[in-house]
């Protein structure tokens, strides 16, 4: 244990004191109970309180990081330790406020006990009604639900400010900026009860992040070739069936025409994926039907790849009616590092744990090279504008190759097709991808070709974009799918919903990973907004004189150029130096 949980189980052992002395001095007066259940409603809190400060100093001792691949250290606690999240029944004799409060507490403990403390305060009827895992509703940060009441307290409607809502797949949800929710109470049993609300729970910030973690489920893209990453929230309880249970329901509705979707389970098994140390066990029912060989390889490899993501397996097996599955390889591909490409005296670079030096000397690129750009893990196409108006191959040691020509040449992307996008950013609906063929290609954008492109990025995968449209003398960002034809030919621009207001300016764009977009937004007070797939949507302060995002960094951390040419990143709230001198700095996508 370091000294900071010491010094959280200091702070907790001196809040017990407080509390033993007066444990209601925190929640208000309720309305007075008899003096026998006053006596049994102290002792039953003060117990709870004592079983969650106990849960807190333990996940301070042993936390572990929420996302993966993780392939050393312990399994992550939070999946399978219900101390984390502890509440107790209806206290004899509670107000309404009283009940519903710790309603509120039971319901951010339903996931470690499939909601059994929380239908208890609920009557009879509604007990069995309620579907609690229809959504959830995650409030802003540092806010709960506001709750008033009316009808002799019969009636309470509680209002709250969300920031995301999810499905019982971990997919998000549109919701409005103030949301309101319905209780009814009635007397049963002489207790007040709850007897009619919406189905879902609604959770603060804190306990959403206590109980739910994000990890992928992924996909194959449209032509098999390349496994797609699709972010949800799922329960930590019991992360891998619930990953499981989303991947055999259905896609992100963005991604449903750039996929490949295993074939649906109609109802899924409860026990669908069992966990036995770092061994996670697949067991397909029956009604489950694999028509190829080559079916049951693509399926077995998407498996491995979701559970992969969760903290502490790296062992997957994969069976059906008792029989084991042959394993399509013996164990996963090395994960390739990250590289960097950049400028520095006038020469493109390169950084990365194998390799670092000058990747094309200064002689062999004849005139100003900017934005190098290297392809994803695994590949060789590696690809920068020159003068403005070139899109180039970059060549190690060799003199840049021109792909294509062109005026205001947009940022260039790669994905993993081999294709490099970039187009005139002074022409309406001007997308170009280029292969190193020379194959020329014009994407469709319908809805979107009579606006200027100023920034377009495409998502380390390939599949996900965002565009930035210029409106007049202002900017609109969208989500944008790409759809491609059966060799991996780009043929359209499909929008997706998520997307947003309307900006008075911006200056670069870059996705941070797989599933978030950074826009960096000047001005008197220059901020970053970030856009997030099946996520919180995000804005902070830029750091100062911050000119352009670096695409791709590593561990998810926002990274910055300033005007000094130092790259910042946004670490724990914070702007930190990462590095100095070198121009356009930008990363290849991890998938």
């Amino acid at each position: 244990m370091n000294w900071l949980s010491a010094k959280r189980q200091h702070r907790g052992r001196k809040l017990l004191r407080t509390w033993r002395e007066d444990p209601f001095a925190s929640l208000g007066k309720p309305t007075a109970p008899s003096k026998t259940g006053k006596s049994r409603g102290r002792k039953r809190l003060c117990l709870g309180i004592l079983s969650a400060l106990l849960a807190f100093s333990v996940a301070a001792c042993a936390s572990l990081p929420e996302s993966g691949p993780v392939h050393q250290g312990q399994v992550d606690p939070d999946s399978r330790n219900p101390l984390a999240q502890l509440a107790s029944g209806p206290i004899d004799g509670s107000s309404p406020e009283k009940l519903l409060a710790d309603f509120q507490q039971a319901c951010a403990a339903g996931t470690y006990d499939d909601y059994g403390i929380a239908r208890q305060f609920l009557t009879s009827g509604t007990r069995r009604s309620w579907q609690p895992q229809t959504q959830v509703t995650v409030l802003k940060p540092k806010t709960e639900l506001k709750l008033t009441f009316a009808d002799g307290s019969k009636v309470a409607t509680g209002s709250g400010q969300p920031v995301l809502r999810v499905n019982k797949l971990g997919i998000r949800q549109s919701f409005r900026q103030e949301e309101t929710i319905k209780y009814e109470l009635a007397k049963e049993g002489g207790q007040w009860r709850i007897s009619s609300l919406p189905h879902g729970v609604v959770l603060t910030n804190t306990a959403f992040k206590n109980a739910y973690s994000q990890r992928n489920v992924y996909y194959w893209s449209s032509d098999h070739r390349f496994l797609i990453p699709d972010p949800r929230w799922v329960p930590r309880k019991n992360i891998p069936q619930y990953l499981l249970t989303a991947l055999f329901s259905a896609p992100t509705h963005d991604l449903e025409d750039a996929i490949s979707t295993p074939e649906s389970i109609t109802k899924i098994p409860s026990n669908l994926v069992t966990v036995q140390g770092r061994k996670a066990m697949v067991e397909l029912p029956d009604t489950l039907r694999m028509r190829s060989e080559t079916e049951m390889i693509r399926l077995y490899q998407q498996l491995r790849a979701t559970l992969l993501d969760v903290a502490g397996i790296d062992e997957v097996t994969v069976s059906q009616n008792g029989k084991a599955l042959p394993d399509p390889s013996e164990q996963p591909a090395p994960v390739k590092k990250q590289t960097m490409l950049g400028i520095k005296n006038g020469e493109v670079i390169e950084e990365s744990d194998t390799r670092s030096g000058v990747f094309t000397a200064a002689q062999d690129l004849a005139g100003e090279i900017t934005w190098p750009t290297p392809g994803p893990v695994g590949t060789d196409f590696q690809v920068a504008i020159r003068g403005g108006t070139e899109l180039v191959r970059l060549q190690r040691g060799k003199a840049p190759q021109v792909l294509y020509r062109g005026k205001n040449l947009r940022i260039p992307q790669v994905d993993p097709w081999g294709w490099a996008w970039t187009g005139d950013a002074s022409i309406p609906g001007d997308l170009v991808a280029v292969n190193n063929h020379f194959q020329v290609v014009r994407v469709k954008i319908p809805e979107g070709e009579k606006w200027k492109i100023p920034f377009f990025a495409l998502s380390s995968p390939g599949v996900r974009g965002l565009i930035v449209w210029q409106v007049g003398y202002s900017f609109q960002g969208k989500m944008v799918t790409v759809i491609r034809g059966e060799d991996g030919t780009p043929i359209q621009i499909m929008l997706g919903n998520l997307g947003t207001d309307i900006l008075s300016e911006v200056t670069s764009v870059a996705w941070i990973d797989s599933s978030r977009a950074a826009i960096l937004q000047p001005g008197a007070t220059p901020k970053i907004q970030i856009l997030a797939i099946n996520s919180y949507d995000d804005s902070f302060e830029a750091a100062p004189e911050s000119q352009y995002l670096v695409p791709n960094p590593p561990n998810g951390d926002v990274q910055v150029v300033n005007d000094r040419g130092a790259r910042l990143g946004h670490i724990q709230q914070s702007w930190r130096v990462l590095g100095n001198g070198v121009s356009y700095p930008a990363f290849t996508g991890t998938g």
